[in-house]
């Protein structure tokens, strides 16, 4: 059964950088994505032991996250397979996705200014609602917390909307509540269940990345931070 949840987003790509809404389209990790998914597999390997389920958004930034902390575990004896997860993609932002947030305020200024309004929770045009996608990454949580033959400790490696969403659901806080969570590029989350109930260990521990990666990660994706 499984009595460890790791929940980690994605190294940081390009558009992270721009404040470009990426939601269900798929930039691949840029050269600084890869050396900070690098550097959260070696702390991985050294604070993990055992088997572990690896489990990924089928996105390639996701997806390429999840690759590299495999073979780091491969390389310390630990080989396993990357499971693919589509209820664990990005929250679709709709008409919005490719554009920069100075895009949007010039081409779409009411909307932008209701959305930013709202904190992020009004959906932009044509998006997944909130509370959707919050059913359907808890959804695909729970799917992978009932199984029975699984080893004590799971990995899901996604994205900041659909993480912060179903660590919320899991652990009993409203979408409103959870959705104010920050989840930093290439951040590890951890959630424990005692007693059947889950409660978060830890959140957004970045501090397997050098400051000027983090620093770096949260330039141009404004606030609220694009998706």
């Amino acid at each position: 059964m499984i009595r460890r949840l790791l929940l980690v987003r994605h190294g940081v790509t390009t558009w992270n950088r721009e404040g470009r809404f990426q939601g269900r389209l798929d930039p691949p990790l840029d050269p600084a994505g890869v050396v900070e998914a690098r550097a959260l597999a070696d702390r991985l390997v050294r604070e993990s032991a055992g088997e572990l389920l690896l489990v990924s958004s089928p996105l390639s930034r996701a997806a390429q996250t999840a690759a590299i902390l495999a073979e780091a575990l491969a390389a310390d004896g630990r080989p396993l397979a990357v499971r693919l997860e589509p209820g664990l993609v990005e929250i679709g932002q709709g008409e919005w996705e490719g554009h920069t947030h100075a895009e949007l305020k010039a081409r779409d200024p009411g909307r932008y200014r209701a959305w930013a309004s709202s904190g992020g929770l009004r959906e932009p045009p044509g998006a997944e609602p909130v509370h959707a996608a919050a059913d359907r990454a808890a959804s695909a949580v729970l799917r992978l917390l009932a199984k029975t033959d699984a080893p004590d400790t799971a990995c899901c490696v996604a994205h900041g909307g659909v993480l912060r969403l179903a660590a919320g659901r899991l652990t009993g806080m409203s979408d409103e509540d959870s959705w104010r969570l920050d989840v930093d590029n290439a951040s590890l989350s951890v959630l424990s269940r005692v007693d059947g109930t889950w409660r978060i260990d830890r959140w957004n521990d970045t501090s397997h990345l050098r400051d000027d990666l983090r620093a770096e990660d949260r330039r141009g994706e404004g606030s609220p931070r694009a998706l």
